[in-house]
């Protein structure tokens, strides 16, 4: 029963991420074809990430009540409806609008999904199934690229937009594969503030872990594909750049699901050194091929450091685990919201299109300092 529920849970992430996929990498040229400037690029990514903040937190105590695919259901369908919003919007602002509404449907996504996986597996089969549903995600996000790639000169801006809502209506369906809802094996109890910080106090070096990799990550995503532009790279070279990102997230998820023996602190430090080493490559990336190599960096460190986070975190709060991956993903959303906003506003105050990679190896430097200094204090 618990596999069967994995497999359709991942699967239908696969399909929902296959449809963000196609719509995500166009969004940015989209925006600025209307007009947006770089910050109003770190704006549209600050307002697709601003309620994660919040709401994932939310949604994993939600879930505790409800049931975990219940909440998964309520992210699929906002999801699905996303990219038929795009098909109205004529000017950035409408674009930020319809990210808002997206982050906040995308709260009830991942929060639920790892604390099903949590509620199902055992502690030693846990990083391997937490692998193969990140994997899932990340196998979308390179799939849903390279469609937008091959459609996206022909069909031009809409059609990819069609695209996207017309494969994302086929997640929610899928979820009946599981045969039925399951109960949180732990829920969350007692003061809910309080719970909150001993969650964050306990867990600390893996949230900033969480964070800091959201902030490399958001800084490619809702950024890096106008740089690229200004270099000239095509819409469609673009969309199999971001591809590449996922299929080496996807790697690094698989990696981790095939060696779960490995030392996840070790994972850790290394994927934090891969960032601080891809962002400072980054800066001199101007061809196809460079620009692949730096991003396939970028990719592999969060695909092996996420899942080893999440099964740490998971480990040490067990029996809030609801509520402690819903602060995780929390910290993604913040991540979410400082890249692009930091990023993008150094760009234009800075007038050098290179300053939000330095931030992202600042950001990564102090993360890896960090957790090396307080893993001691942390417990096993």
């Amino acid at each position: 029963m618990s596999k069967r529920i994995v497999v359709a849970l991942a699967l239908s992430m696969f399909v929902i991420s296959t449809s963000m996929g196609i719509a995500n990498p166009i969004v940015p040229i989209y925006a600025e074809k209307l007009g947006a400037t770089y910050t109003d690029l770190g704006l549209i990514g600050v307002a697709w990430s601003a309620p994660y903040c919040i709401f994932p937190i939310l949604a994993g105590m939600w879930s505790d009540k409800i049931g975990r695919l219940k909440s998964f259901l309520i992210g699929v369908i906002t999801s699905t409806i996303v990219p038929l919003l795009f098909l109205f919007s004529a000017t950035p602002l409408h674009i930020a609008l319809i990210r808002l509404f997206h982050g906040f449907g995308m709260s009830f996504l991942w929060a639920p999904g790892e604390a099903l996986i949590s509620d199902v597996t055992s502690e030693e089969e846990r990083t391997r199934y937490l692998g193969f549903f990140n994997a899932s995600w990340a196998m979308g996000f390179f799939l849903g690229p390279m469609i937008s790639a091959l459609i996206v000169d022909q069909a031009g801006y809409f059609g990819v937009f069609w695209a996207s809502f017309i494969v994302g209506v086929f997640s929610a369906p899928i979820l009946l594969l599981a045969g039925g809802d399951i109960k949180a094996k732990y829920a969350t109890r007692g003061n809910v503030l309080r719970q909150i910080e001993k969650a964050v106090v306990r867990g600390l070096p893996f949230y900033m872990v969480i964070t800091a990799s959201s902030i490399v990550l958001a800084i490619i995503y809702s950024i890096y594909p106008a740089y690229l532009s200004n270099l000239t790279l095509s819409d469609a070279e673009i969309s199999t750049i971001i591809g590449v990102i996922a299929a080496t997230r996807a790697l690094g998820f698989w990696s981790m699901g095939l060696m779960p023996k490995l030392n996840e602190r070790r994972i850790i430090a290394l994927g934090l050194t891969l960032q601080i080493i891809a962002s400072i490559l980054v800066i001199g990336a101007y061809d196809y091929l460079s620009v692949a190599l730096v991003v396939a960096l970028i990719g592999y460190a969060a695909g092996i450091q996420i899942p080893s986070a999440t099964s740490m975190i998971s480990r040490i709060l067990k029996h809030e685990v609801g509520l402690s991956l819903g602060v995780m993903e929390a910290m993604f959303g913040i991540g979410w919201v400082i890249g692009p906003g930091v990023g993008g506003f150094l760009a234009d105050y800075t007038s050098w299109s290179g300053a939000p990679y330095i931030f992202m190896g600042l950001v990564s430097i102090v993360s890896l300092v960090y957790f090396v200094l307080a893993r001691s204090h942390v417990e096993s």
